[in-house]
């Protein structure tokens, strides 16, 4: 059990890092070509890499068991479909680090909705929660503390989050996290290039393939593929609460991204904020997940 629990911190915090890094390359990304557009591709990218990697473990069969489709839908609505079309708009109207930080309003409505499901609200649940929380907002507001409507979009987009681990907690007794990441990329993409094709200019799109194909084809593979199934490997060894918690250390990497490759300085606030991250962590890696048996997922 012990070194399931150092299995599942480790792949939540290596998810973390990509995840962190990826944040600052999709709001370059929206830039240059349509947001739907830019999130349908690269989900739709991901869940062809993740279909190769289903295939070559024969996880495929997993598909003829019966009630699995219902958890699978809800999964993509509450996990790819709300959050990608709020956080991929948003992005486009506020900065990248402003996109990092502020995805982390999830530790709010997890804490909120896990304690319902089985996952009690305990100090060390709350200390590592709010720990990384509060230095995000104090790396946030290291500006002028400006709220764009983008800041909103972004903030709402987790909202949904919770749900969707619930879905997807539940699917796990069933189907595979690597299988769960394919049915759910694959149904996510192609809803949301339809809603692109409906609501934004496809004049351009070979175009904008053509100059962006390499991009394209990294961030679906890496951040939307490899990062994504690390992120429910974690899952799947650790309670919601604890993953989403280590999960949420991603801004330090956005950070780190946007310093050491972006070249741009660090404040001595943004650097408070990262030590008060940085507690948090602690704090989540010392509480012992939660027995599944006790809760509503299992």
């Amino acid at each position: 059990m012990k070194n399931k629990e150092q299995e599942g911190v480790f792949l939540a915090i290596l998810s973390s890092l990509i995840w962190g890094i990826f944040l600052v390359l999709i709001n370059s990304g929206v830039k240059s070509m349509a947001p739907l557009f830019f999130a349908g591709s690269i989900t739709l990218i991901a869940s062809f890499f993740v279909f190769v990697y289903c295939l070559s473990q024969r996880q495929l069969l997993q598909l003829k068991q019966k009630g699995i489709f219902i958890n699978v839908l809800a999964i993509t609505f509450f996990i790819i479909v709300i959050p990608y079309i709020l956080l991929f708009i948003g992005t486009g109207l506020t900065s990248s680090l402003n996109t990092s930080v502020l995805t982390l309003s999830e530790i709010i409505f997890t804490v909120i909705f896990t304690h319902f499901i089985g996952e009690r609200t305990t100090k060390l649940k709350l200390l590592g929660a709010g720990s990384i929380f509060l230095g995000a907002f104090i790396i946030l507001f290291n500006g002028s503390g400006e709220i764009k409507i983008g800041d909103i979009l972004i903030f709402f987009s987790t909202i949904t989050y919770p749900l969707g681990n619930f879905y997807t907690k539940k699917a796990m007794h069933k189907l595979s996290p690597a299988l769960i990441i394919f049915l759910r990329s694959l149904l996510g993409g192609i809803f949301l290039l339809l809603l692109s094709l409906i609501f934004e200019n496809s004049n351009n799109i070979s175009a904008i393939i053509q100059q962006h194909w390499l991009f394209l084809i990294i961030s679906g593979l890496v951040f939307m593929g490899l990062g994504k199934i690390l992120a429910q490997e974690a899952m799947k060894r650790l309670d919601i609460s604890k993953t989403v918690s280590l999960f949420m250390t991603f801004p330090i990497f956005s950070l780190g991204y946007i310093v050491f490759i972006e070249h741009e300085p660090v404040t001595s606030s943004q650097w408070l904020g990262i030590i008060i991250m940085m507690i948090g962590v602690y704090f989540s890696i010392k509480r012992k997940s939660v027995d599944k048996s006790f809760t509503k997922y299992a």
